[in-house]
């Protein structure tokens, strides 16, 4: 009998254990989901979409770590139009790129530039946003055009076209080029005198601005420096995808919505 009760109370400690397990993996589970839209609903279309939170005011995280901007109420607003389920998810820069070659996620819009070399591997949608890259410098500066950066220290963000620009100016490897993985760290170099200059997405660099205001520095838009066009990004094999999704901008652009998603973040931008 205490053999028996022995044996009782091991097997007890050992379900006791099973359970805890899995209730652990699962809420690891549901803190790695991507975040959803809204409940998903049956018989609709079930999109991935991945961003780099990391671009205000287009997508980054608030408080709760919920992603949210610009881009996030476009693409929701465009699945609302076409009646789809949408999951967002966070990811690196480079993870945007490779979550769509895998096929993991569906769609991506993340202030992704649409350019000929991109286009080889993946399709993008209608142009949904147009960019342009400014000069920031001190007041006083010489440094008033692309030209005049020449011989001055400038910073800008990796992989950004801005860097690319910069990089086909200077030379790939000039020393004079520093890049950073964030706006509020180049920024603060500027002030601190680390660069002359700095060059950044105009749309990303005013609400950095905007939010850290700072006398005594100005913008320049150099006419040369050509503008650039966001664009929705998928798989080259989703041919029939990227038609929905140029379907759905189109609705969204004709109703007025898009109008006032993009006032609410950049006013009078355009």
């Amino acid at each position: 009998m205490k053999f028996m009760k022995h044996a009782g109370i091991v097997f007890l400690i050992i379900i006791m254990g099973l359970l805890a397990v899995a209730c652990s993996s699962k809420s690891e589970q549901q803190a790695s989901a991507p975040a959803r839209t809204g409940a998903a609903e049956p018989n609709k279309k079930a999109y991935t979409v991945v961003m780099h939170a990391e671009f205000p005011p287009f997508e980054y995280m608030d408080p709760s770590g919920k992603p949210i901007g610009f881009e996030v109420d476009l693409i929701n607003e465009m699945a609302k139009e076409m009646g789809w389920n949408v999951e967002i998810k966070n990811t690196s820069w480079d993870g945007v790129f490779e979550e769509i070659k895998s096929g993991k996620a569906q769609l991506a819009i993340s202030g992704i530039t649409i350019k000929p070399e991109r286009k080889k591997l993946y399709l993008f949608s209608e142009p949904y946003f147009q960019a342009k890259q400014l000069i920031l410098v001190p007041k006083g500066s010489p440094i008033k055009t692309l030209q005049d950066i020449k011989g001055h220290k400038v910073g800008v963000m990796t992989s950004t076209t801005g860097a690319l620009i910069i990089q086909d100016l200077l030379g790939k490897t000039n020393k004079d080029i520093l890049q950073y993985e964030e706006m509020p760290s180049m920024v603060e170099d500027l002030y601190n005198k680390r660069v002359d200059v700095v060059v950044a997405d105009n749309a990303y660099l005013m609400e950095h601005m905007k939010k850290n205001p700072k006398p005594g520095y100005v913008t320049f838009d150099d006419p040369n420096i050509p503008k650039e066009n966001y664009g929705i990004m998928t798989n080259k094999e989703n041919k029939e995808m990227m038609k929905q999704v140029n379907e759905a901008l189109k609705k969204v652009k004709a109703s007025g919505k898009y109008d006032e998603i993009y006032k609410q973040y950049f006013g009078d931008l355009k």
